[in-house]
């Protein structure tokens, strides 16, 4: 392929994929894919601004990394941003730099007012992402691979392979560097890369190629599907719900993608659930609530039948907050506090709304526990508080979840959207009333 075919290759599938290429910010590290992406964008008429990320990793390496992509940039007449990324050896290393390299490269681009962020994914990447993820077993989701446009996030060399950039920059006569550690078998993507594809080639010549443009099929497949699965789908506060009558409708096929679109959802990022967490999911029943912990801190709930439910797990320990006359958010939830002259008992009747008298206060607000205890209202004894909501048919996964008002002695008051404290109503004689009222917002 001549300079000018590849130049007019990469023309192509921006304008396939609506790559706005003439402001972009270039991440350039200074291997093969980055640098020929650099001189690909200024052929194609682009400005590029370049960000470098020294990940300080390989001491005299990375810092030789950064002299020459300042040289080359200096000699292009490009701008170019050099930072430096604070990583520690451990575990997800490349996955904790990617995600950085991101969050500085969207920091960088709003700064200097550019429109996209251009990466120098392959389609040998996208072929290596698309062997992994089917070993894993993610289904359709994995086998389309790497988005070529993602929000700005935008990704020109996509459609061509590792050979044909190599032999781009050899007509240019164009240098770069070689980080020593993509030669090594320490990560899985090495040696997918090293061991797997050459295989691969060897037995079907164009193989990576073929590979990309599977996925890419894929990819269109996957919108149609996934469209068709967004129907049964959709958000409430904080969590994605599928009610369970539309879930059992669908063929098998969309149900996995219900799922799986629920996730993704809630973690736009993370890589595609696997099939064996896909059918935990499904395999929840319809009986009671039963959950299933997923990678990220999700977790997905059947509730009695009715509903599939995707949320981010709490956090342990959602603390304390007063409770102050005005509105708080605490929890997820919106709760508005006023003094009133009068009770109204039509308005004290709604779930949301409890009337307490203001004289046994200050209050204050948490998550409710094990150990809890109220004295509902006309009951004449005691109820533990996740008993009380388990009578209420409040679902299990629940009811950790929902606030309590307490008295400064740490005596329950109100149960959100549920029974009221003997000791706290308002009568005849109460003097100052307190009005809550409450509302989910996440």
């Amino acid at each position: 392929m001549k300079p000018e075919d590849f130049v007019s290759a990469v023309r192509l599938t921006a304008k396939r994929y609506r790559m706005d290429l003439s402001w972009p910010l270039a991440l350039v590290s200074g291997g093969p894919d980055s640098v020929a992406l650099l001189r690909v964008l200024l052929e194609l008429g682009g400005e590029p601004a370049v960000l470098h990320l020294d990940h300080g990793l390989r001491g005299e390496g990375s810092r030789e990394d950064a002299e020459f992509v300042r040289a080359l940039c200096e000699r292009l007449g490009v701008h170019c941003e050099i930072r430096s990324l604070e990583l520690q050896e451990g575990p997800n290393l490349q996955e904790r730099a990617r995600d950085e390299r991101y969050r500085l490269a969207e920091a960088v681009a709003g700064g200097l007012g550019l429109r996209t962020i251009a990466v120098g994914h392959t389609a040998d990447d996208v072929a290596e992402t698309v062997l992994m993820n089917l070993a894993r077993g993610a289904g359709l989701r994995g086998l389309s691979g790497i988005p070529q446009v993602r929000g700005r996030l935008v990704r020109p060399l996509i459609e061509r392979t590792r050979r044909e950039i190599l032999a781009y920059l050899a007509s240019l006569g164009q240098p770069y560097r070689t980080d020593p550690t993509n030669l090594t078998g320490k990560y899985a993507r090495n040696r997918v890369r090293l061991e797997v594809l050459p295989v691969l080639e060897a037995l079907h010549p164009g193989a990576a190629r073929n590979l990309a443009r599977t996925a890419a099929l894929a990819r269109e497949d996957l919108e149609v599907l996934e469209d068709l699965a967004a129907e049964v789908v959709g958000w409430r506060g904080s969590e994605v719900i599928v009610p369970s009558k539309k879930l059992s409708g669908l063929p098998s096929a969309l149900r996995r993608h219900a799922v799986r679109r629920s996730y993704s959802m809630l973690l736009p990022e993370a890589p595609p659930l696997g099939s064996a967490l896909v059918d935990a999911v499904l395999g929840l029943g319809a009986q009671g609530t039963k959950t299933v912990d997923l990678p990220g801190g999700v977790v997905a709930s059947i509730r009695g039948g009715e509903e599939l439910a995707f949320y981010q797990a709490e956090k342990p320990d959602e603390g304390r907050k007063n409770l102050r006359v005005g509105e708080t958010v605490f929890a997820g939830w919106k709760v508005s506090a006023r003094e009133v002259s009068c009770y109204d008992p039509r308005d004290a009747g709604r779930a949301e709304v409890a009337y307490l008298d203001a004289s046994r206060g200050p209050y204050e607000m948490r998550l409710a526990q094990e150990g809890d205890i109220i004295r509902p209202l006309g009951l004449g004894g005691t109820k533990k508080v996740l008993r009380a909501m388990m009578d209420r048919k409040v679902p299990k996964d629940l009811r950790r979840r929902t606030p309590v008002v307490m008295d400064e002695r740490g005596e329950v008051a109100w149960i959100f959207l549920g029974e009221l404290g003997d000791a706290f109503k308002v009568g005849e004689a109460t003097e100052r009333m307190l009005r809550l009222e409450v509302a989910k917002i996440s």
